[in-house]
């Protein structure tokens, strides 16, 4: 049957890539310590987040890095709540961060990038660090990645884990771990390739490149109009660049916490945000995504034409299970890297609603519009 022989020659490609994708986690090397200190500039752009901000700031006043060789820039973006008189009070209180307020959307770079750009152009740093407002670095966060960069990177992708601060009820929490595992698993796929200088995927919760490498490339140029983007397509920027060398940070004092409290609406949303940025990524990468997501479609119609007998049990799961074997080193990769070995109890769970979900999310992201920020 020609559809078997598709889902094999399927796995095969399944199988090479995550197995490039596994050996360039290997790549990957801790920094070594040095006694340098670059000049730092962290940005964080922020639109009402009166119930995080300050967190925030704590984490970064009390960095272990040299109070004279790092600064913190401060963007309020269009807040109406409490976010401007917090970092009015932070700005007046600490001589390092600084305090800016953005007015009005720039239709040219839509999203954070107007923020971004904006406390950019009013940083002083020769290394640019970005975290969101609802995260927590740890004390040694700044001197962590601070030391990669004393390796020769000229950017550098950091690991943020999910936490929370409410309880759950036993649902919620099989729900919340699910989440933690996916976004596990999507940053192995960040740390393999980038283990390669191959930059796929990064997050904006604990990212950074030097400032010549943002003046080099023209800032956000090309994908200003994306409601998204400062963070992944930016990478992508980077590395279809060819000019600079990418390194991911892989020391536990390198992990961004980021405090998960997102109601249904806003998840919903922000997947689907995810999702819609593939039709702007470049082309080996659309290839490499599509064929992914060609595979799981097909399995899924395996899977039902099993049911219905119409395709041989021993031969779905033969498929399933060397799928499942295929993903369980990655994880187990992931797990081991990022300290997070106890995800691995939902891994069965995750094998089977992922497929569907990959699906679903995959589809209404290139069919439907979303909000960049509900609280708009």
């Amino acid at each position: 049957m020609i559809f078997l022989y598709i889902l094999y020659l399927l796995l095969g490609l399944y199988f090479i890539f995550l197995v490039f994708i596994l050996i360039g986690t290997f790549r990957l090397r801790q920094p070594e310590k040095s006694s340098i200190y670059n000049n730092i500039s962290v940005i964080i752009a922020a639109r009402n987040e009166e119930d995080n901000i300050a967190s925030l700031m704590e984490s970064l006043v009390n960095q272990n890095y040299p109070e004279d060789k790092y600064e913190i820039i401060t963007i309020s973006d269009r807040s109406t709540d409490r976010t401007d008189l917090i970092l009015k009070e932070y700005s007046k209180k600490y001589k390092n961060i600084h305090y800016f307020r953005i007015e009005q959307e720039d239709k040219n770079l839509i999203g954070k990038k107007n923020a971004l750009t904006k406390g950019i152009e009013n940083s002083n740093g020769d290394i640019l660090l970005f975290t969101d407002a609802d995260c927590l670095p740890g004390k040694n966060w700044i001197k962590s990645i601070n030391q990669k960069f004393n390796e020769d990177f000229d950017a550098v992708v950091g690991y943020s884990p999910l936490i929370s601060d409410k309880k759950r009820s036993l649902w919620e929490e099989l729900i919340f771990t699910l989440r933690k595992l996916e976004r596990l698993s999507i940053f192995v796929i960040s740390a393999g390739t980038i283990g390669w200088n191959w930059g796929v995927t990064a997050t904006g919760r604990n990212f950074g490149y030097k400032r010549k490498v943002f003046d080099k490339l023209n800032g956000f140029s090309g994908i200003g109009h994306i409601p998204s983007g400062d963070d992944d397509l930016f990478l992508q920027k980077i590395s279809k660049s060819k000019l600079y060398k990418i390194s991911f940070a892989i020391g536990q004092d390198s992990f961004v916490s980021s405090i998960e409290r997102k109601n249904a609406k806003e998840q919903y949303n922000q997947e689907i945000r995810r999702a819609s940025k593939w039709r702007f990524y470049p082309a080996k990468i659309k290839i490499f995504s599509a064929l992914i997501f060609i595979f799981y479609l097909i399995l899924f119609v395996a899977f039902i034409l099993t049911i219905f007998s119409i395709l041989s049990l021993v031969n779905f799961l033969f498929i399933f299970i060397v799928k499942i074997l295929i993903d369980f080193f990655i994880v187990f990769r992931g797990a081991v890297l990022f300290k997070e070995k106890r995800l691995l109890l939902v891994f069965p769970l995750a094998e089977v609603f992922y497929i569907p979900y990959f699906l679903i999310f995959g589809l209404l992201g290139i069919m439907t519009k979303y909000k960049w920020r509900i609280n708009n």
